[in-house]
């Protein structure tokens, strides 16, 4: 299924976003499994609240219609088609808002193709055109980033809500000075398949904490607890 989603998001992409160029795709499980796992340790529902709370997404003002929506880049202006759920084929876009540190504009594309949706979450950078994809472990995009405080680093989640609910965790490192293709580099990942990620809020330029959530079972009766895991960026 995943390789399908895959094949099916390239080859709209190409016919659906020709407007977009320079595409570098990140977060690959596969570059991640060679890299170092993130390392957690049991936190609690005080410290969590210590973190900042807002992130670095703004809405730009953008020009908008009822079918599309314009992106402002320093080289181009880029259009792009809105997400039509109305339709049983469709491939469209979704505009999520502008990293202001990141100088970058985020965006969910959306692919319905025979009743199969799959979905990606892009980034498109505002200063070069260039656009930037992170691989989902599933056939929905992941959840929207959040970038550290400083901006050098990107979090963000995917969960599977199937059999009892499991995680995929990413840490990207944001490099400015580096080659275009190298700009997000993969750099720390988890998973688990013992709960899902509710919320992730940085503590500081190197620090992070994860709300979870599992069901666990109390006199034959599901029950569902939240846990709290702190991790530093190595």
């Amino acid at each position: 299924m995943r390789i399908i989603a895959i094949l099916v998001s390239m080859l709209l992409s190409l016919s659906g976003s020709a407007q977009l160029s320079k595409s570098t795709n990140v977060g690959y499980v596969e570059s991640f499994a060679k890299l170092p796992k993130i390392k957690f340790e049991q936190t609690d529902e005080a410290q969590y609240n210590q973190c900042k709370t807002a992130n670095d997404l703004v809405m730009l003002s953008i020009k908008d219609s009822k079918t599309e929506f314009t992106l402002y880049t320093k080289s181009k202006e880029i259009r792009l088609k809105k997400t039509n759920q109305d339709q049983n084929d469709f491939n469209g876009y979704e505009y999520l808002g502008y990293y202001s540190k990141l100088k970058m504009y985020a965006i969910i594309e959306s692919t319905m193709l025979d009743n199969l949706s799959f979905g990606s979450f892009n980034l498109l950078d505002s200063l070069t055109a260039n656009y930037y994809s992170i691989v989902s472990i599933g056939d929905g995009a992941v959840e929207t980033p959040i970038p550290s405080p400083n901006s050098k680093y990107l979090i963000y989640y995917n969960n599977q809500l199937t059999n009892g609910g499991s995680c995929f965790i990413g840490l990207l490192q944001v490099n400015r000075s580096g080659k275009a293709s190298q700009l997000f580099k993969e750099k720390l990942s988890f998973e688990s398949n013992k709960f899902v990620v509710e919320d992730i809020r940085w503590l500081n330029d190197q620090t992070f904490i994860v709300k979870t959530s599992g069901t666990t079972m109390k006199d034959d009766t599901r029950v569902k607890g939240i846990s709290y895991f702190k991790a530093s960026v190595e």
